[in-house]
């Protein structure tokens, strides 16, 4: 009986699928070859170890795959592989994964990637688990390795090939004979018929209480009678069985000669061919990992990974493939247009075709509408084309519109019809077809999309978005990107909010204020361009389709994309391929018909059938993205093993690479990485899909290496996060104890250097001391006399040899340092009315007295005159002779009003001293004295320079001699004379004469009675 059901099973026709049928074409798929990194195109089998890696037996090697990286092991980097053909993979209840290959079995523990090797040295064709710490090997003969140790399986001696464990009893297939082996050893036989003798077989499968026998000879089963029979495959042709397969959604999967059968539970078989997969079939295993993902392996095309999708595709049979539009009929059902005829689904999913090729003609459909049940116009690339149900032809529906393109057939509020064309906007109603008035004013005429809604018509162009509303038209988007756009779809919303999608530019937004926003892929707009957009109003959701896929966003998160990035749900990427489609190929569509909803489903056409999302669609929660630090690739190789937290690199690792990953085998290419050295980088490096990390001359000290991974369409979060502390320890040239142990040898070596300096210079000491002794004195002496050449040189010059004065040269250095000192304190000295007083004075006829008494007597007319002002002067002050018979006095820190006194003053003792001369004559002198004081008493006075304030003194002196000598004078200005009068000190005397002509300035003299 139950062989029966099975066949019933296995020959049930294949039927085309209904709305809510599962379908083969609802699996994603994806392939990898050696052009991605695989190392040989032939895999043998397939397993995962507890990390989650998926590991390949191929024949060269073994391969461990995260997603997107293989990483390679082959004997020769793993000296305890048997060999690189490897045939079988089995990770047991440990976690510990054995390896089958053509020369015996090895095995590895994958955490640490150790190899081991086990004393069987035949091919290993089958390995089965027994129990924990036990498992069955048929590697030509039947071994037991239990605990590390290789024997015998005394019960069979025939040759075995195949292994399957069901109920504590181990199932050998041997040449001749299918053998049943319980746990004590008792041991049943089942003779195999002639034709699978000495053929090999390939699985032998445990499914419904039935055991299976995949083999070269065909498709065999055994019945409950004990007799091992054949069974037809789906295709009632008879081929080579590969592997055999029910995986944990109840689904059976058939791998034959160049053909995959797969069968949905309580469902028909479908076949899976060469087109719709890629290349053709052939799967030495089939395997499905902790995520349910079914993994194929093929004898000479890769790996392919089939995960079931979001969406449900359906091709119906003998139907073009191409969808370009998709519409509900007033009786409910799905039409379907393709791209050379239209057909219809029921709910049942009764596909019926309406019109073929030959009655479409070369005409695209962009638009369906339904003016009553029975009839049906459609928007073709000729015009509006009537059909009428019964009838197996199309005619021309509006004469004026014939051979134009149609785009879209909207009806309006008032049970009228719009019509969009590339020449311009029509509106039909009763009977009556009218050119929109306004089709004169629009830039392009190619009208692509419409909405009507309370009484507003918003319309797209192939050059802009319009709004028609009370007569009135107007441009929308002015001043943004959207106002020249192409508008590919329109939604209105019931606030009336304007969505509108373009080519190039995003989508658009309408705000209550009257500007627009713009969803780009800078902020998050996953694809584009869209190409459909509808309202789903009880989850306030909009939908959105593109060439590369389908997602929804929120219509309350819309209006954040004032000030940040929106991301959408995206329920199917330019990533995701289904079988039978190439990537990035989801949904286009014609005119105005990319999208409808039925039956709780939104349908979308595509260029393979078309498919339907449910509206509920609940997306199940993906746990977190969790990446994963591999390996540190320093001097030598550190293998990071699960929840290591902590990694100590040899003494010389200062240079290494961190080799990391993340486990995601549905969208692998949309990863996206950043890492992080606490420590030592400043900020997060972000290196998109990159997948290491390489630091150089690093320093000793604690690191932490962060890692972070998400999606491209998703945000950064901790969440998603692996660290790892880093420790670079210090050499012991870098430790202190090893730098003390220098600095004391260092220490030690100086001592014994000084210890036997001394010793070679105490005698030289001893010799040197006498010497050294009579050279210091001799330094002594030679110094005494060195200062007191300097003392007289100084005073050589600096000093005046005839009267011993200051001289002109003194004066010139000292002065500005006096000058420097009263700015420094020019403040207190101003409020105590001080200043620097300089007073020129001449003896008056002096020539005279040379040439009557000699030069001799002039001297010392000279030296009398420079006794008598030294005495009359202060310690602080200074008296320079200046030239032949001219002085200067420099008077420091005197008040003001005493300057004139004092001038007078020096005027009278000279005139009254009575002078004797070495001849014993005696004779009086008179002198005439000029002076200035700094800062002059004008505006800004501090900012003429004191060799103003001299020349000034000697106008004053030169005047005096001009008047009658004998006298004192100085240079009085008005309190009106600015000190930038002086600016230029090079023509001061021409300054002052005319100052004086202009009454500014004049000379106060004061003549001597004496």
């Amino acid at each position: 009986m139950k062989k029966a059901v099975l066949l019933f099973l296995l020959l049930c026709s294949l039927n085309v699928p209904a709305y809510n049928q599962q379908s083969v074409y609802d699996f994603d798929i994806k392939h990898w070859g050696s052009a991605e990194g695989l190392s040989s195109n032939s895999v043998r089998a397939i397993s995962q170890d507890s990390q989650g890696y998926i590991w390949l037996a191929t024949q060269y090697g073994l391969n461990r795959f995260d997603g997107t990286q293989f990483e390679h092991f082959n004997k020769e980097s793993q000296r305890h592989l048997a060999s690189n053909a490897v045939t079988r993979l089995l990770n047991d209840s440990h976690g510990y994964m054995w390896v089958g290959t053509k020369s015996g079995l090895s095995g590895f523990d994958p955490v640490t990637l150790k190899f081991d090797r086990y004393q069987i040295l035949s091919e290993v064709t089958a390995i089965v688990e027994i129990r924990p710490g036990e498992v069955w090997v048929a590697a030509d003969l039947l071994y037991r390795v239990r605990d590390g140790k290789v024997s015998r399986v005394e019960q069979i001696r025939s040759q075995v090939s195949q292994l399957e464990l069901v109920d504590n009893k181990v199932w050998v297939a041997s040449a001749e004979k299918l053998f049943r082996i319980d746990i004590d050893g008792n041991t049943d036989n089942f003779p195999l018929p002639a034709e699978l003798m000495q053929t090999p077989i390939y699985d032998l499968y445990w499914d419904d209480g039935n055991l299976f026998i995949a083999g070269e000879a065909g498709f065999y089963h055994l019945d409950s009678a004990g007799n091992v029979t054949k069974c037809n495959l789906p295709d009632k042709n008879n081929t080579a069985v590969y592997k055999l397969l029910r995986d944990s959604r109840g689904n059976r999967w058939i791998s034959a000669h160049r053909k995959l059968f797969h069968r949905h539970n309580e469902q028909a078989w479908q076949h899976i061919t060469g087109d719709e997969l890629g290349s053709y079939p052939w799967f030495s295993d089939i395997f499905e990992d902790k995520d349910n993902n079914i993994w194929l392996a093929s004898f000479s095309d890769g790996i392919y990974r089939a995960s079931v999708g979001n969406i449900r595709r359906i091709v119906p049979a003998d139907a073009d493939p191409v969808i370009r539009s998709v519409a509900v009929s007033p009786a409910n059902t799905l039409l379907i247009a393709g791209q050379s005829d239209i057909g219809e689904l029921t709910a049942e999913g009764q596909y019926t075709r309406l019109l073929d090729a030959a009655q479409l003609g070369a005409s695209t459909v962009h638009d369906l509408y339904w003016p009553d049940p029975e009839q049906m116009w459609l928007a073709t690339d000729h015009g509006v084309k009537r059909y009428q149900r019964g009838s197996a032809k199309l005619s021309n529906q509006f004469d004026e519109l014939t051979g134009f393109a149609v785009r879209l057939l909207q009806p309006d509020d008032t049970d009228g019809l719009w019509i969009g064309t590339v020449m311009g906007l029509y509106h039909y109603r009763d009977n009556v077809l009218s050119p929109f008035v306004e089709n004169d004013v629009l830039e392009s005429r190619n009208i692509t999309v419409l909405q009507q809604h309370q009484g507003r018509v918003v319309f797209g162009t192939t050059r802009g978005l319009y709004q028609y509303q009370d007569s009135n038209l107007s441009r929308l988007g002015v001043g943004s990107a959207l106002y020249n756009s192409y508008i590919t779809a329109l939604l209105v919303l019931p606030d009336n909010t304007i969505i509108a999608a373009t080519l190039d530019d995003g989508i658009f937004i309408s705000q209550n204020q009257g500007g627009w926003l713009q969803w780009h892929s800078g902020n998050g707009l996953p694809h584009s361009p869209v190409v459909s957009l509808i309202y789903d109003i009880d989850s306030a959701t909009v939908w959105v389709s593109s060439n590369k896929g389908i997602f929804r966003v929120n219509v309350a998160e819309l209006p954040n994309l004032a000030t940040d990035i929106v991301l959408a749900d995206e329920i199917l990427g330019p990533y995701d391929r289904q079988l039978g489609t190439v990537p990035g190929r989801c949904c286009n569509g014609a005119g105005h018909a990319k999208v409808v909803r039925w039956q709780n489903q939104y349908w979308y056409p595509t260029l393979k059938g078309v498919v339907a999302v449910p509206l509920k669609l609940e997306r199940k929660r993906a746990g977190d993205l969790l990446p994963v630090i591999k390996m540190v690739q320093g001097q030598r190789q550190y293998v990071i093993e699960n929840q290591q937290s902590r990694l100590v690199l040899d003494l010389d690792d200062r240079n290494f690479t961190v080799k990391y990953s993340a486990l995601e085998f549905i969208k692998p290419a949309a990863l996206q990485f950043r890492y992080q050295l606490e420590g030592f980088d400043q900020q997060w490096h972000d290196v998109a899909e990159r997948r290491e990390a390489v630091y150089t001359n690093l320093t000793p000290g604690h690191f932490v290496f962060r890692l972070q991974s998400r999606f491209d369409s998703g945000v950064w979060t901790d969440n998603q996060s692996a660290q790892l502390q880093l420790i670079i320890p210090k050499r012991f040239d870098e430790t202190l104890v090893y730098r003390g142990l220098w600095l004391i040898l260092i220490l030690f070596c100086f001592y014994g250097i000084l210890w036997l300096l001394r010793r070679n210079t105490v005698n030289q000491q001893l010799q040197l001391e006498r010497l050294v002794r009579q050279r210091t004195q001799e330094l002594e002496n030679s110094n005494l006399k060195l200062n007191e050449v300097n003392e007289q040189l100084t005073l050589l010059t600096h000093k005046d040899s005839l009267t011993g004065l200051r001289n002109r040269r003194f004066m010139f250095e000292q002065l500005p340092k006096d000058i420097e000192h009263f700015q420094r304190n020019r403040e207190s000295m101003q409020s105590q009315g001080k200043c620097v007083a300089l007073i020129h004075l001449d003896l008056d006829n002096f020539k005279q007295i040379n040439d009557q008494y000699g030069n001799s007597a002039g001297d010392s007319c000279i030296q009398q005159v420079a006794a008598l002002l030294i005495r009359e002067t202060r310690g602080s002050d200074y008296v320079v002779r200046f030239a032949g018979e001219e002085f200067v006095l420099v008077l420091r820190d005197i008040q003001i009003e005493l300057v004139p006194q004092f001038s007078f003053r020096l005027n009278e003792l000279i005139g009254k001293t009575v002078f004797s001369l070495p001849d014993g004559h005696r004779t009086r002198l008179s002198c005439s004295v000029g002076y200035a004081v700094y800062p002059l008493e004008l505006l800004g006075g501090q900012l003429i320079n004191w060799e103003i304030s001299l020349q000034l003194a000697e106008m004053a002196l030169y005047h005096v001699k001009h008047a009658g000598k004998n006298g004192v004078a100085t240079i009085v200005f008005d309190q009106q004379v600015d000190a930038f009068e002086f600016e230029d000190s090079s023509h001061i005397e021409a300054q002052v004469e005319r100052l004086l002509a202009a009454g500014l300035a004049h000379f106060e003299l004061k003549n001597s009675l004496f």
